[in-house]
């Protein structure tokens, strides 16, 4: 239960996802006062990210080491991953334990996004604060006093705050109102709503015993080919505690589709698509796996798109800050979407430490220097935004496959790539994010 919504707060973060939540988190090391909002009535339970890179872990270590080794205590820590294509030849094997040498989470931790949510909850809501639920923003305004916005909502309560964080989603309400458009970054053009769009299916299914040897139980496969990717990737359930148990049969499904799917894809769907161009459909010697039960999904689209900036700053001097899905869409390859915006909130928490700090004197030269610590965090995860948003594109073409002869030669390089022996420490480097972390 949380406590009645305060009229004014420093800090107001709209959206308790895990963007909203690693922010808060960030806060609260920082003992600086906020309050999360969200227009959900609890936290959801639906099929979303699956991932957590090192990157991520070790933003959340950086503020709070216990839940980070919670997190890894209540998911499956995946060494590598395996990429086929539909006869089930290897192109590669992944090895994230190539980044043993610098950091100890050297694997993808295989998490569930609501359980991640659901831990990162547990220690906000243990430090004393609140996550008020069915609040939906449907007004924003500079309030009268010039240094803080003001929020109203559709249960008619107000709220007052000089920063206002956007952590609420692709349609971010906060992002439209501050003017601030999803631009394509290859363009450089506003991204067009249902323009190159990619379609996708996420399902969580229990697998018929046995399980055939061509679907791995220790990390995600994914088979390329045929027009989109057969993600499968093993989860853990939850038991009526809560608490993460292992069940050999429950899978996390990613499918790429050509076309609008069902709302809520139901098993001969999803099994219409294995029987075609998942594990056992062109290699005879492994039967498909047969789903005996969904336990959730759902589709969505997306595109490559990226917000023209991270800060919208109003005259008195009060901010809205972009992090997460509301600051930058693309697809699922790489597992990345969860990892961004884990760091984006993290390191804006620092930054709003730092802009608190800055005094403002007569001269203004105060001021001054707090613009720039805002407009320093917008710069740098924009930058880090566009690397893994090529990236992703980049194995998302690959993850599509195709008929032609171009398709196979991208196979072939890639498989003849990865014969180097550096390329699998580049690679995983790559997408841990470890290169992304921000200095000391």
């Amino acid at each position: 239960m949380s406590g009645p919504l305060p009229s004014s707060i420093e800090v107001c973060i709209v959206g308790a996802g895990p963007s909203g939540l690693a922010c808060a988190l960030g806060l609260a090391a920082r003992k600086i006062p906020f309050v999360i909002v969200d227009a959900l009535e609890a936290g959801h339970n639906s099929s979303r990210a699956v991932g957590m890179h090192a990157s991520a872990l070790e933003a959340i270590k950086t503020v709070h080491p216990q839940l980070a080794d919670r997190l890894v205590s209540a998911g499956i820590q995946s060494k590598g991953f395996t990429v086929i294509d539909l006869h089930e030849r290897l192109l590669f094997h992944l090895r994230m334990t190539e980044l043993a040498a610098y950091t100890k989470y050297a694997f993808m931790l295989l998490i569930p996004q609501h359980t991640a949510e659901h831990h990162m909850r547990e220690y906000i809501l243990g430090g004393g604060n609140s996550i008020h639920w069915n609040k939906r923003v449907i007004g924003v305004k500079e309030a009268a006093d010039g240094v803080q916005y003001e929020l109203r909502f559709e249960s008619g309560e107000a709220l007052t705050a000089r920063y206002l964080i956007a952590a609420d989603g692709s349609k971010s309400f906060l992002r439209t109102f501050a003017g601030i458009p999803f631009i394509d970054p290859y363009t450089k053009k506003v991204a067009e709503p249902g323009k190159n769009d990619l379609s996708f299916v996420v399902a969580d299914v229990v697998f018929a015993s046995p399980l055939p040897a061509n679907v791995p139980r220790d990390g995600p496969q994914v088979m390329v080919g045929a027009g989109g990717m057969v993600l499968t990737a093993p989860i853990l359930s939850e038991d009526s505690a809560g608490a993460s148990v292992q069940n050999d049969n429950l899978f996390r499904l990613y499918l790429g589709v050509p076309d609008t799917p069902p709302r809520a894809p139901d098993a001969p769907y999803l099994q219409a698509i294995l029987n075609a161009r998942g594990p056992g459909s062109h290699l005879k010697t492994q039967p498909v796996p047969q789903i005996v039960k969904v336990v959730e999904s759902s589709r969505y689209r997306t595109r490559t798109a990226l917000a023209d900036r991270y800060v919208h700053r109003a005259e008195g001097g009060a901010y809205i800050l972009l992090v997460g899905d509301a600051a930058h869409k693309h697809g699922p390859a790489g597992g990345q979407g969860m990892n961004m915006g884990i760091c984006d909130s993290i390191e804006l928490a620092q930054a709003i430490e730092e802009h608190r700090k800055c005094a403002v004197d007569a001269e203004k030269a105060g001021a001054h220097k707090a613009v720039q610590i805002m407009d320093a965090y917008s710069t740098r995860r924009r930058t880090v935004a566009l690397r893994v948003l090529n990236m992703v594109d980049h194995m998302t073409e690959v993850e599509k496959g195709g008929q032609g002869w171009g398709a196979y030669l991208r196979l072939k390089f890639l498989w003849a790539l990865f014969k180097m022996p550096f390329m699998n420490g580049i690679f995983a480097w790559q997408l841990g994010g470890l290169g992304h972390a921000k200095k000391p």
